[in-house]
Order: C-alpha cells, then sequence, then structure tokens
C-alpha cells in the first residue's frame, strides 16, 4: 500500500488557496504508533486533530501560516510547540496508508 507522503510530493502545502481535510475511514484505524489524527488546510490555516491512544483526549493543533502561530487546544504555542506540531503532521504523511484515508474536497466553484 503506499504511504501518503508518495502522493504529496507534488502537492504546494504553501499555496494559500490549498483546501481539504484527510481523515481516517474507520474509527479502527490507527497509525503505527496507536494514534489517530486527521488534518484539515483551509487557506494558509491548519488544524491537526491528535489522539494520543484510543480514549484519550484530544488534543487540537492550529497552526496559522500566515502569522506563523500555532495555538494548542485553543492556548498560544511557542517554537516547541511548533515543532510538536511539524513532527506530528510528518509523522501522520510519512506513516498512513492512502487505502486508509478519506479526503474530504470543498466543492469546485
Amino acid at each position: 500500500m503506499a504511504r501518503l507522503a508518495n502522493y504529496l510530493e507534488k502537492v504546494d502545502f504553501r499555496d494559500e488557496r490549498f483546501i481539504g481535510t484527510i481523515a481516517f475511514r474507520s474509527e479502527e484505524i490507527t497509525l503505527p504508533d496507536g494514534s489517530k489524527m486527521a488534518l484539515g488546510i483551509d487557506g494558509g490555516h491548519w488544524v491537526l486533530v491528535y489522539q494520543e491512544k484510543a480514549g484519550a483526549p484530544f488534543q487540537v493543533f492550529e497552526y496559522d501560516q500566515h502569522g506563523k502561530k500555532i495555538f494548542v487546544d485553543k492556548k498560544p504555542g511557542g517554537e516547541e510547540e511548533l515543532k510538536l506540531f511539524r513532527r506530528r503532521v510528518s509523522y501522520f504523511f510519512s506513516s498512513v496508508h492512502v487505502d486508509d484515508l478519506v479526503t474530504i474536497l470543498p466543492p469546485s466553484p
């Protein structure tokens, strides 16, 4: 099965017009470490929903690409939170199989 990262090589995430949501197609699917993630991107605003393991609380990262600001659970974050966000997104892209995902794109104008 192909990893998501293979499909994203040609996507320019700096393009603020890119809009979409990537999530697991089933509640039973997890990443190799047992975590779950969903990622939404809308005009330079990224939202990562992370759950370490089943039953654990969700953690919500919001990254503003314009202002290079990160919020974690609605609280302002700094460089460490930004690094954690990037590590998690990178892990998601490199570990998840495309067949395990649902991609939601907005309707074309």
